[in-house]
């Protein structure tokens, strides 16, 4: 007989210190806005063929055409002295203390990070000794970009589902800021936090009801953490955010509403449920339009939904964790609720899960 999956307990973790776009001064933001004017005034070749989704994708860029910030207004942003995996473990005490669980019920902890505290070390090991987990207990660090948390998902289930553990901690922390010097224009779209949820078994016909992963390798080099476009990333200088192959960059954000839409459409129809049945929709948060472009191409535009981009920016894979977290606060997700989430990961990775929420 399958068992059946699904979160137990959420948590999250927001820095106390916010950064607001009066932090950058006025000479850097103009400086961004004289790039964005050289940008629209300089011939593009026509565009031929544009899906629906490209088309959506170009009418909300346009909409923020001339703000240098895409949308973002405020971004939390960790002190000096805190470490990636204190955040990592506030969020995971929160979580599990919301699943009703003890640190000791945990069996396997799974983190994902763009930022670590060290490099070479299996990044899950340092937030397992933080929380006091079991010696005996399966601990992974993995790489899988903005994407994460779906890709933790399935891992949970599998392990769950094998009788390989019985309560499975997903941790996600963006440290990104630390990476980002002040006159980069991308320093303003992307915020610190993290978040945390508790895998394990619920009812019949509760928790995962549908995944589905998808990767294409193509877009690997879109967007990546390295020294810069003609280094490699351990050669001398600064580490931060920067693309090899433009190309590659324009394809994954024209190609993500298209992907996001089929994506979900596959997972509704794996669940054997329709878009009447949703009732809440999250999405990555790489941009402040992708949550209502996506749910409009799947046809979700009138579900409940939650945008973080304005004042948290992109929190990477903390992003959907959160917005679920933040759903089932506001009420807007209750027990019985159907769930739809839809996100990427640099990489190229892209998914989509259905839920039906409670234990």
């Amino acid at each position: 007989m399958r068992t059946s999956i699904g979160i137990l307990g959420l948590g999250t973790y927001l820095p106390p210190t916010i950064r607001t776009n009066d932090w950058w001064p006025e000479e850097v933001v103009e400086r961004w806005h004289g790039r964005m004017a050289h940008r629209a005034t300089r011939a593009e070749p026509a565009i031929e063929g544009l899906t629906n989704g490209a088309r959506l994708t170009l009418a909300a860029m346009a909409e923020y055409a001339n703000d240098p910030f895409r949308g973002s207004v405020e971004r939390r942003v960790m002190s000096e002295a805190m470490t990636v995996s204190e955040m990592e473990a506030i969020a995971a005490r929160e979580a599990i203390e919301r699943a009703g669980l003890r640190p000791g019920d945990i069996d396997a902890i799974l983190t994902q990070t763009p930022v670590p505290d060290f490099l070479m070390v299996n990044s899950a090991t340092i937030t397992h000794r933080l929380l006091e987990l079991p010696r005996r207990c399966l601990a992974i660090g993995t790489e899988a970009a903005c994407n994460g948390f779906a890709l933790h998902s399935t891992i949970a289930e599998g392990l769950i589902a094998s009788g390989r553990a019985r309560n499975v901690l997903s941790v996600h922390s963006s440290a990104i800021t630390r990476v980002h010097g002040p006159s980069e224009p991308h320093s303003a779209w992307w915020g610190d936090g993290a978040a945390a949820a508790v895998f394990g078994p619920v009812s019949d016909g509760k928790g995962l009801l549908a995944s589905v992963h998808n990767a294409d390798g193509n877009q690997c080099d879109a967007l990546v953490l390295g020294v810069g476009p003609e280094k490699k990333w351990w050669e001398e200088g600064a580490i931060t955010t920067h693309s090899i192959n433009r190309e590659a960059t324009r394809n994954m954000l024209f190609g993500m509403v298209d992907r996001g839409g089929v994506a979900i459409r596959d997972a509704l129809a794996e669940a054997k449920l329709t878009t009447s049945d949703v009732s809440f929709l999250a999405t990555h948060q790489s941009t402040p339009w992708l949550t209502r472009t996506a749910a409009k191409e799947a046809g979700l535009s009138h579900v409940n939904t939650i945008v973080t981009f304005p004042y948290l920016a992109n929190m990477n894979s903390v992003n959907l964790p959160f917005i679920l977290a933040a759903g089932e606060k506001e009420g807007m997700i209750r027990d019985g609720s159907v769930v739809v989430t839809f996100s990427g990961g640099l990489g190229e990775t892209w998914s989509s899960l259905v839920l039906r929420w409670g234990r």
